[in-house]
């Protein structure tokens, strides 16, 4: 998750912000949302589905059952708890409530558990996913205020709350648990369990050394693309749309041949 999402700022970094995104003169951000919300609940779904056959069938074998089932549990608490504590800051924020936040809150705790998963109590779990919904919302508005635009919030939820997720392992891992999935040494397991500041030490190495590859590495890419003009499409093309401009039509001509532009159908598509 974080060289995916440590990828994913760097790209946005480079990039640069979609236009409209934030006003020419004030810098104010411009709301920009998806164009389907169900569509991307469906797709928040199906990753959580997706994620159980990721954390509990790691295992990779049926005598490590208790593991797996262990890994399900942690999994999906920390993915349920993200979700609710991301709308909760969403509203408590004076915000009207909505489903995109509860949608990356969910994801934002799903991403923190992946790597602790396995050597974590049910009731850390919950407290993993909840401050990975504050890792998520705060980086999330971080980037905003540095002019940063990340369409889909790939840098909060993967970089960020993967981050978290490794520190966390070296807090909330017990003993016992990583003794059976692991089998290592005594003092590898969590600080806030007596493992001492070991652990933490290693997975905070890994955060920086992650962090310092990927973010180096892709931005690197990224900078000689932007060089070679070829990272960003034309400012005409952008404003008629990729779909039209670089794939042959619009991908979402929910009316059929013929129909209006599909900004023009929602009012229709919602009755």
């Amino acid at each position: 998750h974080m060289t995916g999402g440590g990828a994913a700022l760097m790209g946005a970094i480079f990039l640069g912000p979609r236009v409209g995104r934030f006003a020419p003169r004030t810098g104010e951000v411009q709301d920009m949302p998806g164009h389907s919300t169900v569509l991307a609940a469906l797709g928040t779904f199906i990753l959580w589905f997706g994620w159980y056959g990721f954390n509990p069938c790691s295992t990779l074998a049926f005598q490590y059952m208790k593991d797996a089932a262990r890994c399900a549990v942690t999994t999906t608490l920390s993915a349920c708890t993200g979700g609710a504590t991301s709308l909760g800051i969403h509203v408590a924020l004076g915000n009207p409530l909505d489903v995109s936040p509860a949608l990356n809150g969910i994801l934002a705790g799903l991403v923190s558990i992946t790597g602790p998963c396995p050597v974590v109590d049910p009731w850390a779990a919950v407290i993993i996913g909840f401050l990975g919904a504050f890792v998520y919302y705060g980086s999330s508005q971080l980037l905003l205020k540095l002019k940063i635009d990340d369409p889909l919030d790939a840098s909060p939820v993967h970089f960020f709350c993967g981050a978290w997720g490794v520190l966390a392992s070296g807090l909330f891992a017990n003993q016992e648990f990583v003794t059976s999935v692991y089998g290592k040494s005594a003092n590898d397991y969590g600080a806030l369990f007596g493992g001492g500041g070991k652990q933490f030490g290693i997975q905070l190495t890994g955060v920086i050394v992650i962090a310092l590859w990927t973010c180096t590495m892709s931005g690197l890419t990224f900078a000689g693309l932007k060089m070679l003009k070829m990272l960003r499409v034309s400012a005409e093309d952008e404003d008629e749309g990729l779909d039209s401009s670089h794939h042959g039509g619009g991908a979402y001509n929910f009316g059929g041949a013929g129909s209006k532009p599909f900004a023009q159908k929602v009012d229709v598509m919602t009755l």
